[in-house]
């Protein structure tokens, strides 16, 4: 608690500071009311707005662990629905989208599942040029599911890529790129409340793959589902 105290003052800082004294400069007569003015200071809030969503959506994630409603349920489907519900931003960003999914049944809660494939997703998006590809995969693993995105994007450098789940992070290659750095925070704390694992590697220039394993259903539901 002290750590997210800390980062949310660290974070909040800079935009506060920022309309702060641009609103001075524009009481004290310092400056013009000119539009590109209220459009640089439109920018700050809407900063600030992302922010404080993307803590609220932290803070549901982190209490995810007490809050998940575990059904057996379709790994593939619920991948297909998230990238159902994406089609229009991979029409605008011009990328194309490959499915390869396999059906395989897990324990999860739907909805959380479905928020963190939607955000790698998006973020998947966010770093891959117009022209460029996204895949995202389903199967079984052994005695796990595993869940794989994959983008022709920019990539990692191998030295942030320790540090990309933790909050507010954004590296060199974020600047210029819509977000607040949760993203992949919420992510990460609802795949470990679904006690699944995170794995991501990354080439600079050629692209990034995460993959999440999780807990396969027990054989019990599986052959339920398999009657149906």
């Amino acid at each position: 608690r002290r750590n997210l105290v800390a980062d949310v003052a660290h974070e909040l800082r800079t935009p506060i500071a920022v309309l702060q004294a641009s609103h001075e400069a524009l009481l004290d007569g310092v400056t013009e009311p000119t539009p590109a003015q209220l459009t640089s200071l439109r920018d700050e809030v809407l900063r600030l707005a992302r922010m404080v969503d993307g803590l609220q959506r932290l803070a549901s994630a982190e209490a995810a662990a007490l809050q998940l409603t575990l059904v057996p349920c379709d790994l593939a489907a619920i991948a297909a629905a998230a990238a159902d519900s994406l089609s229009a931003t991979f029409d605008a960003a011009d990328i194309s989208v490959e499915r390869r999914l396999t059906e395989v049944q897990i324990m999860a809660d739907p909805g959380r599942l479905h928020e963190v494939i939607v955000n790698l997703l998006t973020n998947a998006v966010k770093f891959t040029p117009a022209g460029g590809r996204v895949a995202v995969e389903t199967g079984p693993d052994g005695s796990r599911a595993m869940l794989r995105v994959c983008d022709t994007g920019q990539g990692i450098p191998p030295d942030e890529l320790p540090r990309i789940f933790e909050r507010f992070f954004r590296g060199q290659g974020a600047s210029g790129v819509a977000g607040s750095g949760i993203g992949l925070a919420v992510v990460s704390e609802l795949v470990h409340a679904h006690h699944g694992r995170l794995d991501v590697t990354s080439e600079p220039g050629k692209g990034t793959q995460v993959t999440v394993t999780l807990p396969r259903a027990p054989v019990r539901f599986q052959a339920a589902s398999s009657d149906r």
